[in-house]
């Protein structure tokens, strides 16, 4: 909806806040969606973005309290 009608009305941040008072949208949040609906034509993520999967893997985190505390043997204190 947000991407149409941008597209097609010119709605800008300023509108869609004046058009959707009961949204609690920040500004400055629709002007970075409206943006990128500019730049790409979407409003999808892009694919690779964000948090690697094996950011939360056991494996991973087993391998940086390694790493981060070579003395402990992967106990980590409070």
């Amino acid at each position: 909806m947000i991407k149409n009608l941008r597209q097609l009305n010119g709605y800008t941040a300023a509108r869609f806040l004046r058009e959707f008072k009961t949204k609690n949208w920040a500004r400055g949040g629709l002007k970075t969606l409206l943006e990128k609906t500019d730049r790409t034509g979407s409003i999808d993520s892009v694919t690779g973005s964000g948090r690697p999967r094996t950011a939360g893997n056991v494996a991973a985190i087993s391998q940086w309290r390694r790493r981060s505390c070579p003395g402990t043997r992967g106990i980590l204190r409070a």
